[in-house]
Formats: C-alpha cells, sequence, structure tokens
C-alpha cells in the first residue's frame, strides 16, 4: 500500500439510500481508503437533517439522514466523512425546473440570486460557461446565510473536515469587475472564523481551479491567497485533464503556489482508463501532492477504485 493518501469524492445521488451508502462504506474501506468527502449540500439543500435548508428531492426515505449514518458506519471501520458543500451553486435542473420545495433559498430569497446583465437569474440548465443558479458572492445577507449552514453542519456532525466546492463566481464576466474576487475571499475569511470558534480545529478545504493564472483571472478564486493566510487547511486542485503531462503541469504549479498548505491532486475517473489513473496518481505524487482524490467514486467502476487504492 502507497503512503501516499487516498480519498475519494462521493457525489450525493450515490448516497441517497441507505444499502447505496453501505456498499460506499464497503468498497471504501476494504480497498484501504478512508477518506471519503461526501456531496451533503448539492444545490441549496440537505442530504442531512436541517432545519435551514430543505431535504433534497433525491431523498425518499424519510428516516435516513445520509451524513449520520455516513459518520457513524463508517466510523465502524475507520473512515474519516468529510462534508462536501457547494458553495455559491444552488441549484440546477436539465428541464429547467425550480425547486420544488417553497422554503429552498431561490424561492425565499430571489433577491439574493446572481443576476448578470440584469435577467432574473442564471438558467438552471445551466450554459456553456455557467452550471446554473448561483447566489451572488457581493449579497451580504446570503455570504450570512451561506456560513450559517456550514457552522450548523459542523457544530451537529462530527465530520473530520468542512470542504468547499463553486467558491467562486461562474466566470468572471459575471461579476462587476475584477476586484469582486474580495467578495469570494470575504466569505472563506469569515467563514473560516466563525467555523474554527463552532469547532475548535476543525479542518477546511476547498476543491479549486488547478492553475492559480486561471483561478484567479476566470472565476475570481484567489486560492493561493487564502492559503497563505491560513483560510484553508487542505486545497484540492481539480486536475481534470486527459493528458498526463498535463496534469503534472498544473500540479506543480498548483504547489508552488501554495507550498506550505496540504495538497491532493484532484484526479479524473476515466472509465476502463486504468493505466491513465496510476500514471496521474504518479503525477499528483511528483508533483509534491500529499495525496490523490479521484472524482468520482462510481461502484460501477470497481476496477478503477483498485487501480487507485494501489497505485504508488
Amino acid at each position: 500500500m502507497s503512503g501516499m493518501k487516498k480519498a475519494l469524492w462521493v457525489v450525493r445521488d450515490k448516497i441517497t439510500t441507505a444499502k447505496a451508502i453501505d456498499d460506499l462504506i464497503e468498497d471504501a474501506a476494504t480497498r484501504g481508503i478512508f477518506d471519503l468527502v461526501v456531496q451533503v449540500r448539492g444545490r441549496g439543500d440537505a442530504y442531512y437533517r436541517s432545519d435551514l435548508e430543505p431535504r433534497a428531492e433525491g431523498l425518499t426515505d424519510p428516516d435516513l439522514d445520509p451524513l449520520d449514518r455516513l459518520i457513524r458506519y463508517g466510523g465502524n471501520v475507520g473512515l474519516r466523512i468529510h462534508a462536501w458543500t457547494n458553495v455559491y451553486f444552488v441549484w440546477s435542473h436539465p428541464q429547467k425546473r425550480m425547486p420544488l420545495d417553497a422554503t429552498h433559498i431561490v424561492h425565499r430569497h430571489p433577491e439574493w440570486l446572481l443576476r448578470p446583465d440584469g435577467v432574473h437569474a442564471l438558467d438552471p440548465a445551466g450554459g456553456k460557461d455557467w452550471e446554473g443558479v448561483y447566489t451572488d458572492p457581493a449579497n451580504e445577507d446570503a455570504r450570512r446565510f451561506t456560513i450559517d449552514v456550514f457552522e450548523d453542519i459542523a457544530r451537529r456532525y462530527r465530520i473530520e473536515s468542512l470542504h468547499y466546492d463553486y467558491v467562486r463566481y461562474p466566470q468572471v464576466t459575471y461579476a462587476k469587475g475584477p476586484d469582486d474576487h474580495r467578495n469570494v475571499t470575504a466569505l472563506v475569511r469569515d467563514s473560516a472564523r466563525r467555523l474554527r470558534a463552532a469547532r475548535p480545529g476543525i479542518p477546511i478545504s476547498a476543491a479549486v481551479f488547478p492553475d492559480p493564472p486561471v483561478a484567479r483571472d476566470r472565476v475570481l478564486q484567489r486560492w493561493p491567497e487564502w492559503a497563505a493566510a491560513g483560510l484553508v487547511d487542505l486545497l484540492c486542485p481539480m486536475a481534470y485533464r486527459e493528458d498526463t503531462k498535463e496534469v503534472a503541469r498544473v500540479l506543480a504549479a498548483a504547489r508552488a503556489a501554495a507550498p506550505k498548505t496540504q495538497m491532493w491532486g484532484g484526479l479524473m475517473a476515466y472509465a476502463g482508463e486504468r493505466e491513465r489513473l496510476a500514471s496521474q496518481v504518479a503525477a499528483a505524487r511528483d508533483a509534491g501532492c500529499e495525496g490523490a482524490i479521484l472524482f468520482a467514486y462510481d461502484p460501477a467502476q470497481r476496477d478503477l477504485l483498485d487501480v487507485f487504492a494501489g497505485a504508488a
């Protein structure tokens, strides 16, 4: 077994039943993958018990609390459960449908939504340069509420860490100007302060664009500054590239941009590409990453789990 830490990103559709959760726990534990970064706030909804946001539409068993089951059952076999939260991205639907629950943030606070060029809100079906509906990073009420959600999770569940995703603008063109990066950093700063007060010592991690200039200029995500200021404890640069040389390049750039912050290289699970995955794990190691994290867990691709777990 490699000394390099291995982790899995687990998308919310893989934790909608007790059996799926139990299979996930078995798949990870039997392969020695002990860190699961599990999406519990996917689209402004909750895959856990929450008084702040509505229960996710994908959960049909009223007695199931996916996060609680993961922590209780996974903890029995040594798994560490990290709470993956989408920060600004709060809704999407391929048929452009809005949430069914009237308490969802897009219904309760439409004034919090990002409205580029005067439109009502970004289309929930997404487009060429955005994924769906976002809250406006400049809106201070939306910022406080989002951090309320994070703090609630950290206080009530014994998670290993709080993990940010979509902690950025969709594109710089949806901001008022390049200085709006300050809005994103304000959330990261305020969230760190409140989370660490609520749970002293809780690690904070973030999935980020791997190339620092691209992150800075395209989506106003200045994560090297967050790392330098100690606002995050772990970075997961998403090096989703088919070309292993390109994976090596962007992860080396990420490592150089945050040399003192723990880093897990984010890798894509390309179906059937076992040799590619093994070589990309090695590229993450050679770039100086302390770990590798795979996007994403899929019980239909257990062959890739085997390769990922055993790769040096």
